[in-house]
């Protein structure tokens, strides 16, 4: 009970320093120490700093977007207590991709966690998960590979439907992108609205946690941020984060997959 009432403090302490409209309160990690906290749900990207990383142009977004209008993204999942966020985020880019061409996909998760280079469940790299997706030649489906929660043995003898050509590294402008953010205190303890911290409480410096971007509002100024800790935490397993402020390192590191699906025709992201 000791940890639970001094985190309560701590969303307190949130919600007065809050300048945006997000509500701090008691959540499924309020029971939690921040030990307990990060070494469950996050990792630590301590060699980000040596990649060179590279950028190219995209054209100027809409005012508004939303993907999940058009039921491109899929259904909010449960990490757990692997730290594999690496791995979600990177799947949900690649089943979006093929939703926005038209043909979704429920895609394992589990596969990168087995057959990349990254760590399991002791954290990864969204770039290793795109390079690991190329070399398997395409992801399998979730229900033919499903998930764990723990690192396993590769199996090789799945069928991949999901493919991606490539990856890049966005220009760091806040465009929609698929993120690495600092989570710090925010995440654990929010429950609802626009987050826009302080720079004290939220280090654009120490990104360690992967999300996916599925729309924004440049009217509103928000990101609105696929996380994988289940459809119970947050606004159904989405927040909602500050645009224009770089709040939380979200235009740090923006990556995507490429996806060449010229068959498919494209669909427009609906405000």
């Amino acid at each position: 009970m000791v940890v639970f009432f001094k985190n309560l403090e701590e969303a307190n302490r949130l919600q007065r320093e809050e300048q945006g409209t997000a509500q701090y309160g008691i959540t499924q990690f309020s029971d939690l120490t921040d030990d307990e906290f990060w070494k469950c749900h996050l990792h630590y990207s301590s060699y980000i700093s040596q990649l060179n990383l590279t950028h190219r142009s995209e054209e100027a977004p809409p005012k508004s977007c939303d993907w999940r209008k058009k039921g491109v993204i899929s259904k909010v999942k449960s990490q757990g207590k692997c730290c594999s966020c690496w791995a979600f985020a990177a799947v949900g880019n690649i089943e979006a991709q093929w939703g926005i061409f038209g043909s979704p996909k429920n895609l394992s998760v589990q596969q990168l966690i087995d057959c990349s280079r990254n760590y399991g469940c002791k954290g990864g790299f969204p770039w290793n998960a795109f390079m690991t997706v190329i070399k398997l030649g395409g992801l399998a489906r979730e229900d033919d590979y499903q998930y764990k929660a723990e690192k396993g043995k590769c199996l090789r003898n799945t069928k991949p439907v999901a493919t991606i050509q490539d990856f890049v590294f966005l220009q760091r402008d806040e465009k929609d992108f698929y993120t690495l953010i600092d989570p710090h205190l925010y995440l654990q303890y929010y429950t609802k609205g626009i987050i826009k911290p302080s720079r004290k409480n939220c280090d654009a410096s120490n990104v360690d946690h992967e999300v996916l971007i599925v729309g924004f509002s440049r009217e509103e100024q928000y990101w609105i941020l696929k996380n994988s800790w289940g459809e119970n935490w947050g606004e159904n397993g989405f927040f909602r984060l500050h645009l224009g402020s770089n709040a939380c390192g979200v235009a740090e590191y923006p990556v995507s997959a490429i996806v060449n699906t010229e068959k498919y025709r494209n669909k427009i992201c609906p405000p």
